[in-house]
């Protein structure tokens, strides 16, 4: 072997290391991530769905007060403060942020609230029995984050 094949074949070496290296420390990164996601899975995955049934609620606030219902007022600022609460929530589970058990205090106390206001018309209202027991869901996972 001459001294350019020795050269040649030793940068094709430490080329393949750096690549193995690179993929090593991506596949680490993608394992913290993952890891991450997983401590606060269960509590992203309540508030996703305090969200999704906090806005079919809007909806049908909206959709009562349209037609004259005033007892929905109450109703429909507590999902607006929910879904906005809920929404932060879910994105600093996933983040994995320093401050999701904080903020997962914060959102118990606006899940108890709104599930109080939902309960009074759980009775005959489909969407406020829904957002009802995701506040009521949401609200554990929020007290065991």
């Amino acid at each position: 072997m001459n001294r350019r094949d020795m050269i040649m074949q030793a940068a094709s070496s430490v080329g393949t290391l750096a690549i193995g290296l690179s993929m090593a420390s991506s596949t680490q990164a993608a394992g913290k991530a993952q890891a991450a996601e997983a401590k606060f899975a269960k509590l992203a995955d309540a508030s996703n769905k305090c969200v999704t049934t906090g806005l079919t609620c809007i909806n049908h606030c909206q959709k009562e007060l349209a037609q004259g219902n005033k007892m929905m007022a109450d109703c429909l600022n507590s999902v607006l403060e929910l879904v906005a609460a809920c929404e932060s929530l879910e994105k600093l589970a996933r983040y994995d942020s320093a401050y999701t058990k904080e903020f997962a205090k914060v959102t118990a106390k606006i899940c108890s609230d709104c599930a109080k206001i939902c309960e009074k018309h759980a009775g005959h209202m489909e969407s406020c029995k829904a957002c009802m027991e995701a506040c009521k869901d949401c609200e554990k996972a929020c007290l065991a984050a």
